[in-house]
């Protein structure tokens, strides 16, 4: 893909609606509350109300140049001036203290605005980004609370920056410069209105002027902003997946001699994004310049007008207000184009998070509780009722669970076996409510999996094939998602011995409070599975859900945690999914899956008298 020339690009990347930017506004605007909307509306009346004091020294300075000539020439001062002056009661001064004075009005007038102005800024942009990050937490909220399946819709990477990035996109560079534009699209109206009252040649100079300049840089800036805003965004998302593949891939590229193509790759993708980021960095200066060039030479071409058609007092304040004027006329049509520029350039960065915001719609946010850990589990039975569940992925046309039916009874070991793809691990995550289910029902101490796990936090816990691993100590590991307050020595301990983890964290030189590495670089697989086990023992469950925990353990250390089972036994329900036969022996309930369906239920040796081909396989490991 070629970045050279970004502003002949396909309609399908440019997708650019006459409206593009009201529509864009209302998309940004409904993250905000109805009050929130109205503050910011109040922001903007009371930066218009503002734009009098610019109009006021603009008027000032233009008189105050009139008066200069006057006094110089040794004339009297012009009709218009007269009438200020009356106005103002200075008629008793002298000219020179007259200056004076009209110099003061000036000076106050428009200080007083530019300072009132950046403390008003600097309140929206902290309100704003106050506000971006309760969005961030709130889509976060709602994000974790959908199905398994909604969060693998888009690639880690997407979601973060959904969730972050652009986050920070919509409310600070969308909102805020919207309400930058607004405000100063008023003041320019105020400003260009009260000059026409006054003086309509250079009013009318003025307006044609500027406005032809800011249509011009609109259109030949817009889309290119829009289509680079877009690039920026997925070249980002892009850079940020590769390298987390191949850091997560670091072995298997390391055994193959790939690590340089990833470092090619990656630098390849950055090169691309530089020259993004450098387009749109360097576009606010075209800006810049050419506005600066347009009022110096607007300046000239209309003090050359008013000279051919004005006295030199008049034409002489003109100038003055044109100078004046065109002080805060430019940096407003430059913060209007730049923000316009700008927007347009975040549009593309926004999406994103605009469309998780669309994907999650009305979904009510969920209630935040962060109660301390209790073990008591009160009215808690870990009995698990499976009632003719049914379930399919989406766009698939075979079902993945079909008819299960199933009765775990309390402080039951049931293990589920089967070949792979079978459903064991479908099960365990409609088990989980993990995945939503469309047919059937499972309870979970009578009530569905959600609201079980929500009424007793802690009590169901949850150990995958692959545990995953922070950088931090191993009782940070060990109780994640906890308060450190919640993590006592006594159940961590607890945990660390039923997972066979004693002996190790004997040789570590500070025990449990040792640090590991990010992923567990400085552990063993079976180190970091143990340590997974240790996690989900860590809250005193009553309901334990292993898929596969136990696959990346030696021989010796599974038939030991095996043991350990045994010790939960008549008080947790240990529900498992495992290929290795030793792991299931002892399982009071072993249940056989073949291709989604249930093929036979009872002990171990019932099964393999009821099921050849498991049987078989349970001959040829010597059991």
């Amino acid at each position: 893909m070629s970045h050279k020339n970004p502003k002949h690009v396909p309609k399908a990347q440019n997708e650019v609606s006459k409206l593009w930017f009201i529509d864009l506004l209302k998309r940004c605007s409904k993250v905000l509350t109805r009050q929130d909307r109205r503050r910011i509306f109040l922001v903007i009346l009371l930066q218009a109300a503002l734009s009098a004091l610019d109009f006021l020294g603009v008027i000032a300075i233009g008189v105050l140049g009139s008066m200069g000539v006057s006094i110089v020439q040794s004339k009297e001062p012009s009709n218009s001036v007269a009438r200020v002056i009356s106005f103002l009661g200075l008629e008793s001064m002298a000219p020179n203290q007259q200056a004076q004075v009209i110099g003061l009005i000036a000076l106050v007038s428009l200080v007083t605005r530019s300072i009132v102005s950046i403390y008003i800024s600097r309140r929206i942009i902290f309100f704003l980004s106050l506000r971006g990050a309760n969005l961030s937490a709130d889509l976060t909220s709602k994000l974790l609370a959908q199905p398994l399946l909604f969060l693998q819709k888009r690639s880690s990477q997407q979601t973060i920056f959904a969730l972050t990035n652009g986050v920070v996109v919509i409310m600070l560079l969308i909102l805020a410069n919207a309400v930058v534009i607004a405000s100063d699209t008023i003041m320019l109206l105020v400003l260009i209105f009260g000059l026409f009252l006054v003086d309509p040649l250079t009013a009318i100079s003025l307006a044609a002027i500027f406005l032809v300049i800011a249509i011009a840089l609109y259109i030949s800036m817009h889309s290119k902003a829009g289509y680079l805003g877009l690039e920026n965004s997925k070249l980002t998302i892009l850079s940020n997946e590769k390298i987390a593949e191949v850091i997560s891939l670091y072995k298997e590229s390391a055994v193959r001699g790939r690590q340089q193509y990833y470092a090619a790759e990656i630098g390849t993708i950055r090169m691309k994004l530089s020259r993004i980021t450098a387009e749109m960095s360097f576009m606010p200066y075209v800006s810049k310049y050419v506005l600066e060039l347009s009022v110096v030479v607007g300046t000239i071409f209309i003090g050359f007008l008013q000279f051919l058609l004005k006295d030199a007092s008049q034409a002489v304040a003109s100038i003055a207000i044109i100078f004046a004027a065109g002080t805060r006329i430019a940096p407003a049509v430059l913060r209007i184009q730049q923000g316009t520029i700008s927007i347009r350039g975040a549009a593309g960065q926004a999406k994103p998070t605009l469309d998780l915001i669309d994907d999650i719609g009305d979904f009510p946010l969920p209630e935040r509780l962060n109660l301390p850990l209790d073990t008591n589990y009160q009215g808690f039975s870990p009995e698990i009722f499976i009632n003719d569940v049914t379930f399919a992925y989406p766009q698939s046309a075979k079902d993945s669970l079909i008819n299960i039916n199933l009765i775990v009874p309390p402080g039951a070991l049931v293990a589920f076996v089967g070949p792979s793809g079978s459903g064991k691990t479908t099960l365990i995550d409609v088990l989980l409510g993990l995945l939503e289910l469309r047919h059937g029902q499972i309870l979970i101490s009578g009530k569905s999996p959600t609201d079980a796990i929500k009424s007793w936090p802690g009590a169901i816990s949850y150990v995958p094939q692959d545990a995953f691993v922070v950088a931090g100590s191993f009782s940070k590991n060990i109780s994640i998602g906890y308060e450190r307050t919640d993590a006592t020595d006594n159940l961590i301990m607890r945990a660390v011995k039923i997972a066979q983890l004693s002996e190790f964290m004997a040789t570590l030189p500070k025990g449990i409070n040792t640090k590991i590495g990010e992923r567990g670089a400085t552990i063993s697989g079976g180190q970091r599975q143990r340590l997974g086990i240790a996690r989900a023992l860590f809250t005193e469950p009553l309901l334990l859900v292993l898929d596969e925990a136990t696959s990346a353990l030696d021989a010796e250390t599974e038939a030991s945690f095996s043991e350990s089972l045994k010790l939960l036994r008549g008080k947790t329900t240990v529900v498992l999914a495992a290929h290795r036969l030793s792991t299931v022996r002892e399982a009071d309930i072993v249940v056989y899956f073949n291709e989604g369906r249930i093929l036979a239920t009872g002990t171990f040796s019932e099964v393999r008298l009821k099921v050849p081909e498991f049987d078989a396989q349970a001959r040829l490991m010597g059991i």
